[in-house]
């Protein structure tokens, strides 16, 4: 996948709107690693943002029954 230079990049609220999420959660699942994103200037505290095609290419890993993951069976 080519990232464009000048793709739009999202801060945590907008990124919420698009996933129906607040940005606390947002915020709380990159800290965690669980979400694709950055810091601007590279240093704690600094804003963070996202870019939309990394978001996506995330979600798509995430499908349940996506290609090449089984659901896990239930005991």
């Amino acid at each position: 996948m080519a990232i464009s230079p000048s793709e739009p990049l999202l801060t945590a609220r907008e990124l919420g709107e698009h996933l129906g999420l607040s940005p606390a959660t947002i915020l709380d699942r990159f800290e965690r690693g669980e979400l694709p994103g950055f810091r601007l200037f590279g240093r704690k505290g600094g804003p963070v943002r996202f870019r939309e095609s990394e978001i996506d290419a995330a979600l798509e890993g995430w499908r349940v029954g996506a290609a090449g993951r089984r659901p896990s069976a239930v005991a």
